[in-house]
């Protein structure tokens, strides 16, 4: 009888072992459970923030399209300038010769009268 209540009192004390294990166990799953919903949580963030950033580079095309465009008006407004730029000279030659014609001749009537 001795050896049964021995017996007994062993099997309960490993049934506290395993009852404080499985405690362990349920404590440690808790924490599992609570840092993988952090992670989906972080997860979720991520997400939005790839959609964002796919948004995002959809516009990158038509942002390019843009720039092109302005540089093709830049580049035109440029060579539109050098004409106007190069026709004013030849008008501020033509300007200066006429004037000195016109004061040539003013000296011309001068001397006439």
């Amino acid at each position: 009888m001795g050896s049964v209540k021995s017996d007994l009192s062993e099997v309960k004390s490993e049934l506290g072992s395993v009852k404080s294990d499985l405690s362990e166990v349920k404590s440690e799953l808790g924490s599992v459970k609570s840092e993988l919903s952090e992670v989906k949580s972080e997860l979720g963030v991520m997400k939005a923030d790839i959609d964002s950033i796919k948004e995002d580079t959809k516009l990158i095309p038509l942002i390019q399209q843009a720039v092109s465009e302005v540089n093709a008006e830049v580049i035109a407004t440029r060579d539109t300038l050098e004409r106007i730029d190069k026709t004013l000279t030849v008008h501020d030659a033509t300007l200066d010769m006429l004037a000195r014609r016109s004061i040539d001749q003013e000296a011309a009537l001068k001397r006439i009268k």
